[in-house]
């Protein structure tokens, strides 16, 4: 973004919207967001991390990239632009968390589809042994579906065309924190104004802490197939010993990702019974097996069958 911090604020918060996030956060709020070389917090390495604080002081910046010590693949590089030569002399993770720690303190932090940014986040806090910050997590997606239902879909370049804002380099990380901050305000500005007061409920997701409570974010030995599997999303059958019709029964998805959670590490798939995203805890999935094309067709017609069954 060619603009410095001042004119960025003027850009993409007004009065209205500076107003309401300072009611709902008196001590000020940090947009954040990363850029990744995947979207699997337990395989894939953080490579530009940016922060957007704003206070009752004012506004202020932190922002890097970083050196992820492996290959970007070249799919994620389509979408960011970031290339290995760009990394190669930045500093890497250990040197660059505890200035983001510093950074941020124990404020409140808004992201886009926060769970991932904070899954990559807290994975590094976990591996450095640093305490975790106490920061409340709000996800700005979850504000905007709950508020803005206008908009056809909820990611984050939608919204920004509809509610026109100035999201000038999509992917990279400042430009979408920024983003974010603004995606917040309207979310919260637009329910005050059908509602006449603000709830955060529903994009509140959990405070950083709670995730103390995941001792181990290792992937198990019998489930380590499933880093493969994510990263070329595959269609995969799993059997999960959760879930209610269908405990102890192997079921399609498609794997997605691999995130850590405050109960614990989950694989995040789409799941073809369902048609539905949904988050499978690692503890409770026994066994993970391939299917081919022929394989996928014939077991969702098996369980559409079991199901035209059980609606007689």
């Amino acid at each position: 973004m060619d603009v410095n911090i001042s004119q960025a604020l003027d850009l993409f918060l007004n009065d209205a919207e500076r107003s309401i996030l300072l009611g709902q956060f008196p001590n000020g709020i940090v947009a954040i967001d990363l850029e990744t070389t995947g979207i699997s917090p337990l395989v894939d390495k953080i490579i530009e991390i940016a922060a957007i604080k704003f206070t009752p002081q004012g506004v202020s910046s932190f922002e890097t990239l970083i050196n992820p010590e492996i290959d970007i693949p070249a799919f994620t590089t389509d979408i960011h632009g970031i290339t290995d030569a760009m990394v190669k002399d930045q500093p890497v993770i250990c040197e660059v968390l505890p200035q983001f720690a510093d950074f941020i303190g124990d404020l409140p932090l808004v992201a886009h589809n926060a769970k991932f940014d904070l899954g990559f986040l807290v994975f590094d806090y976990h591996q450095l042994k640093m305490p975790l910050p106490r920061s409340q997590v709000v996800c700005s997606c979850l504000a905007a579906r709950k508020s803005l239902r206008q908009v056809e879909n909820h990611k984050l370049g939608t919204l920004c065309r509809e509610l026109n804002i100035p999201l000038i380099n999509h992917h990279r990380a400042s430009d979408d924190a920024w983003a974010s901050l603004s995606v917040l305000a309207k979310s919260l500005v637009a329910q005050k104004e059908h509602a006449g007061k603000v709830h955060l409920g529903d994009a509140l997701m959990f405070k950083a802490k709670d995730f103390e409570k995941n001792k181990d974010m290792e992937i198990p030995t019998h489930l380590r197939i499933l880093t493969k599997k994510v990263r070329d999303k595959h269609v995969i059958d799993i059997k999960y010993k959760g879930g209610s019709s269908r405990r102890g029964e192997y079921r399609p998805v498609r794997a997605l990702s691999l995130l850590p959670m405050p109960g614990g590490n989950v694989l995040y798939a789409h799941c073809l019974l369902s048609d539905m995203m949904k988050s499978f805890s690692l503890k409770k999935i026994t066994d993970v097996r391939d299917l081919d094309s022929e394989e996928i067709r014939d077991r969702l017609a098996h369980f559409e069958t079991i199901k035209k069954d059980r609606s007689k």
